[in-house]
């Protein structure tokens, strides 16, 4: 077990460990330029392919869409009452309790935990967080409804080619498979250089609001997650996936509305740094428990699309 969590863990430490040197270095990283290739550019060109060279099955990408939305519809509303009841900003505090870093952290973690199967349930689950952050995460920081910004994203399109595929059984072009995959393969690695880039720069302003943040992100991270399994009656893979990827600390691009806007940015970046120390503090309980509840013994040896895989993928 030991050895299992060092190479599920180890890869992610050490390309964190190089965007923060990088971002303490005289060297530097344009991180606003990489950003802006890896969510307009990588991230749509993974979505597309993954879920059509894999051959996702439309009740897969409805589950995992739905225990998404489920997970942050839960967060979302507990941490409204808790904001409530503690007299905090919700304005600056709903989109870190709700929403979760299933990109920069969780897909690496589902795909060294769970290889393909990981990845093609990760990416079913995180484009719908993605869809969360920048239409209800962004209105709530800008105090109005800016759906124009979603359509915007070239993310939407790339959800749209993907669902327009996978009902109708449209074959895809080599030529285009091929490049969606190579310009996806640079999103996970660049993400995590990208979350060691944010650790290196960002500074927490005030660690007693930051951390009770980061602890209720964790918290209903584990709640929402339990909850959701639960009531879908998840197993397997897809059961350990949703548990990860629900458990993930703030996402950073809730300190980047909070900037635009300017809500409390200093404290929203705070709560960001210490919600990503604090989960890879626990990240070996976490990884832990989702193989457990997985029943794995980590990466399936079998290849995704088997026909073990379809049965439990649609559980």
């Amino acid at each position: 077990m030991l050895m299992q969590m060092v190479d599920i863990l180890g890869p992610i430490i050490a390309i964190t460990l190089i965007g923060y040197l990088m971002g303490r270095s005289k060297v530097g990283l344009e991180t606003r330029s990489l950003s802006t290739v890896v969510i307009n550019v990588a991230t749509p060109a993974l979505i597309f392919h993954t879920l059509t060279s894999l051959r996702v099955t439309p009740e897969t990408i409805q589950t995992m869409a739905g225990a998404a939305l489920m997970c942050v519809t839960i967060a979302g509303v507990l941490g409204l009452v808790g904001l409530k009841l503690a007299h905090g900003s919700v304005r600056s505090f709903l989109p870190p309790l709700m929403l979760p870093n299933s990109g920069n952290m969780g897909l690496p973690l589902v795909v060294l935990a769970f290889g393909q199967d990981g990845l093609q349930l990760g990416v079913a689950y995180f484009f719908v967080v993605a869809l969360v952050q920048y239409s209800l995460g962004l209105s709530i920081y800008a105090g109005s409804l800016r759906l124009s910004m979603l359509l915007r994203q070239p993310l939407i399109y790339s959800v749209s080619a993907v669902l327009l595929v996978t009902w109708t059984g449209l074959p895809v072009p080599k030529i285009l498979l091929t490049t969606t995959e190579i310009l996806g393969g640079m999103m996970i690695p660049a993400m995590l250089m990208l979350l060691g880039v944010s650790l290196a720069t960002l500074k927490v302003a005030d660690l007693g609001p930051a951390l009770m943040v980061a602890v209720g992100r964790l918290v209903l991270g584990l709640v929402s997650a339990c909850v959701v399994i639960w009531a879908l009656d998840l197993h397997g893979v897809t059961a350990g996936t949703v548990f990860l990827l629900a458990t993930m600390p703030t996402a950073i691009v809730s300190y980047v509305f909070a900037e635009r806007y300017q809500h409390n940015a200093r404290q929203v970046a705070g709560t960001v740094v210490v919600s990503t120390l604090l989960t890879f503090i626990c990240l070996p309980g976490l990884v832990w428990l989702a193989l457990a509840i997985s029943g794995s013994d980590g990466i399936s040896p079998e290849p995704a699309g088997t026909a073990k895989d379809a049965v439990e993928l649609t559980q």
